[in-house]
This record gives structure tokens, sequence and C-alpha cells, in this order.
């Protein structure tokens, strides 16, 4: 059984925004960075995007400058993608 730390509306948004990214393969940490930056600048509250790779530790391997999901990071992914975009949309009223 997995048990998911649990993080603040805006930290899971990040999470979600990113792994969605980067399920599709490999990204620059540049992209990612503003990924991240704009992932809280459509939220409108004040949060560090500059965290995301303390959100993603567990889930993300940095390679020559570019960021991937861990086979770990694609099970997380998966198995609670839907549950944490239910989430989000209720507590921060976003639709995707």
């Amino acid at each position: 059984m997995y048990i998911q730390e649990r993080l603040s509306p805006v930290g899971e948004y990040i999470k979600l925004v990113i792994m969605r990214r980067l399920v599709q393969g490999p990204a620059s940490v540049e992209e990612v960075n503003e990924i991240a930056k704009r992932a809280v600048e459509s939220v409108g509250i004040k949060y560090n995007w500059q965290t995301w790779p303390h959100l993603l530790r567990e889930e993300v391997v940095f390679r020559d400058g570019t960021v991937e999901l861990s086979e770990w990071g694609r099970w997380v992914y998966r198995q609670t993608r839907e549950i944490v975009e239910e989430y989000i949309k209720k507590s921060l009223k976003i639709t995707e």
C-alpha cells in the first residue's frame, strides 16, 4: 500500500503539472522551472515555485540538465493522478 505525503493544494498542483509533463518524457530543468512558475502564477497564491525539486524528490531523476520521472514516479502518477486532480479541483477551484 502506498501512503502519499499530504502537501498543500498548491504543492500538489505543482507536482501534478510537472508529473503530467514528465510522463511524456524527459524535460530540461529550465522547462520544468517554467512549468512550476506558471502553475503558481495561475493559482494566484503566494508560493515559492522553486521548491519543486523538494516536492518531487522521490519521483524524479536529474541527469545532465534534464529531469525525468523515475519508475517510482511513474507508478505514483498512475496510482494517484485522479485522486490528486479531484483534491485540487475542490481545494483550488481549478478545472483543467
